[in-house]
């Protein structure tokens, strides 16, 4: 039996043998799509759902608002160079992606609701600040300067039909995840083995 990895003693985001970081094994989704005898570790963190005894990482991202990663990272992860690596595979990228939007509504409905403040004249807040953030509410122009009044506020244009070279770029994400995976399989069995 060889003896543990110096990286990974009592560390439960690396291999105890490789001292490799973890990345698809931490997640549960991504955990289900590996066989059961693949699974060597229990999940921490879900990418969207509840489930009991793990983090659900959109909701911590969200929370933490910080979309640069490095609170993540230093919290719930080994460190910002965690987040870095998982950075680098598409599925968390997509993931991110998913969150980036809740999260820019949020950060975007608390600053609405400072100019909101402003406008409703907080104590200190000049008249000129005063008008200007009654202004910036009345004509809407948080929903940005192409939007209609009666549109709702962040909505993005209506998707068609995906683009040849939109295809072509999925694919080479979803070869790559499987490319992934087939390096993740190895490593488990390396581990296993």
């Amino acid at each position: 039996m060889s003896s543990p990895h110096p990286n990974s003693v009592g560390n439960p985001f690396r291999s105890p043998h490789s001292g490799s970081r973890y990345a698809r094994v931490l997640f549960w989704e991504e955990q289900q799509k590996l066989p059961l005898e693949d699974r060597l570790i229990d999940p921490m963190f879900t990418l969207q759902v509840d489930k009991p005894g793990l983090v659900n990482f959109r909701k911590a991202y969200v929370e933490l608002a910080d979309p640069t990663g490095y609170k993540m990272g230093m919290t719930y992860l080994e460190d910002f160079a965690h987040w870095q690596m998982l950075m680098k595979s598409p599925w968390f990228r997509d993931a991110k992606e998913r969150w980036d939007v809740e999260l820019d509504a949020k950060l975007a409905g608390e600053g609405l609701a400072t100019i909101r403040a402003y406008a409703d004249g907080i104590e200190g807040v000049s008249p000129a600040i005063q008008f200007q953030a009654a202004k910036y509410l009345a004509n809407n122009l948080y929903r940005g300067s192409n939007a209609s009044a009666a549109a709702p506020p962040y909505t993005g244009k209506k998707r068609g039909r995906p683009s040849k070279e939109e295809i072509e770029g999925n694919l080479k994400i979803d070869t790559a995840d499987a490319a992934e995976l087939a390096k993740d399989l190895d490593r488990i069995r390396l581990v296993k083995g």
